[in-house]
């Protein structure tokens, strides 16, 4: 694990941690208490691995845990603290590409319940595929394969959560376009699944885009073609479920693509560089 990434991430993290806590030290309830105690073991238990072993082999799979953890304390961030919503200025930057209209408008999955079950599928797909390819990678975190994964994907979470604090923004499921609770069986649950755990401020960047792109593409690189290439129907499916279901701006999506871009080029160096126990 690259020792930058992992304590970049880890600031960022103690960031969300003391915003989340001074917004639950005045609404929060005694569970919400414990969320956040808990949480801050996991950080502290990330930042002494990372300060004493930075090298271990379990850190990576330690900081992924840690930006789960973070997820729901978002919430607090986004409704108490932070005085301002970048739903405005996505729109406003998604009518100026889409011709007027915010890129989700051009589609109603309410009217297409067999689309919207397949669809929305492919949006719940992404869960399966992050926790499968962590397991597999932790696997093999004392390769290069491993440490190039991890330094990938904390990377990506560490954009995702700037992106999140400097425009926090709910999405057009929230604000402008809601969804009527139509759509297929599957739709209605996915919807609803998801819609329980929105935080209010994590739209921009996609990391559903970024990161199941990211994970597809290192598939192919480290050697996993046939499979990686299977994947990329679904996660195709998946990139477009955020669209199609108002969970992002098309400005979101194109961030992404640009974040997996990036990181696989990245990690494409990192593969190719010999092993480093300072960098890598």
């Amino acid at each position: 694990m690259n020792t930058y990434i992992a304590r970049l991430f880890l600031a960022i993290v103690l960031l969300l941690l003391i915003l989340a806590g001074i917004a639950i030290s005045q609404v929060g309830q005694i569970k919400d208490q414990f969320s956040l105690i808990a949480v801050s073991i996991l950080w502290l238990c990330s930042t002494w691995l990372a300060i004493k072993k930075p090298q271990h082999a379990n850190l990576g799979v330690l900081l992924f845990l840690l930006s789960w953890a973070v997820f729901p304390l978002l919430s607090f961030i986004a409704q108490y603290i932070l005085g301002w919503s970048a739903d405005p200025l996505l729109l406003q930057i998604d009518q100026m590409l889409w011709q007027g209209h915010t890129l989700a408008a051009y589609f109603q999955y309410e009217q297409h319940p067999v689309w919207a079950d397949v669809i929305s599928a492919c949006y719940f797909f992404f869960y399966l595929l992050i926790v499968a390819s962590v397991i597999y990678y932790a696997l093999q975190r004392k390769t290069q394969a491993g440490k190039s994964f991890f330094n990938g994907l904390i990377t990506l979470y560490s954009i995702g959560f700037i992106g999140y604090l400097l425009f926090p923004a709910a999405g057009p499921a929230f604000t402008i376009l809601p969804q009527h609770g139509g759509g297929g069986v599957i739709s209605q649950w996915v919807t609803a699944t998801v819609n329980q755990g929105v935080t209010g401020m994590d739209v921009f960047p996609s990391l559903h885009t970024a990161i199941s792109i990211f994970i597809v593409g290192f598939l192919i690189q480290t050697g996993h073609r046939k499979i990686g290439i299977a994947l990329i129907p679904i996660v195709t499916g998946t990139v477009f479920a955020t669209i199609f279901l108002r969970y992002h701006y098309g400005v979101d999506i194109l961030f992404g693509l640009a974040l997996s871009a990036i990181q696989l080029k990245i990690s494409q160096r990192q593969l190719q560089a010999p092993s480093s126990n300072g960098s890598t």
